[in-house]
């Protein structure tokens, strides 16, 4: 069953809150009670495991304004936990691995590379002569013809030529 609590009832009930909560090494005492000017008093002192008082906040609060209030805490303390936390270490990229790599791997095509490509292609270049030859991958040799409709998508490759290359 929920209580639903309005100005004159909080100010005629004795109803405090009174709550202990133990988050990590650190207590967190919260009390909240009613006064006399129909607001609540709500305290909240976290101490570590020393006993040392770590944080303290106290307020006034109408109920009404409750939701609002949680609204705008959340927010603001979301915030402040932002700005105070160290920014991250920024992302370690792997060394690459010339490897697994191509030279030019990501690098654009330039006009004069469609020519030769086209060139070598129709002379009857083997992919892995051509992968050599413009330091890029199977995949990215086939693409760019597939592209300049030198290959049609999905077709295999010619046969090789028995002339010299």
């Amino acid at each position: 069953m929920v209580t639903v609590m309005n100005d004159t009832a909080l100010q005629t009930s004795p109803i405090t809150l009174d709550r202990r909560l133990l988050l990590g090494d650190t207590d967190y005492q919260v009390t909240a009670f009613p006064t006399d000017d129909h607001r609540i008093d709500l305290c909240i002192v976290s101490t570590g495991p020393d006993g040392d008082v770590l944080s303290e906040l106290s307020a006034g609060l109408s109920p009404a304004d409750l939701p609002n209030v949680t609204e705008v805490l959340t927010s603001t303390l979301a915030g402040l936990i932002g700005m105070t936390r160290p920014a991250p270490a920024p992302p370690q990229a792997p060394p690459p691995d010339r490897g697994a790599r191509h030279p030019n791997q990501g690098t654009r095509w330039t006009p004069d590379d469609d020519d030769r490509l086209r060139t070598r292609f129709r002379a009857g270049a083997r992919p892995r002569e051509l992968m050599a030859e413009f330091g890029r991958s199977r995949n990215a040799i086939r693409a760019r013809l597939e592209r300049l409709t030198e290959l049609e998508p999905g077709a295999p490759w010619p046969p090789a030529t028995s002339g010299p290359q």
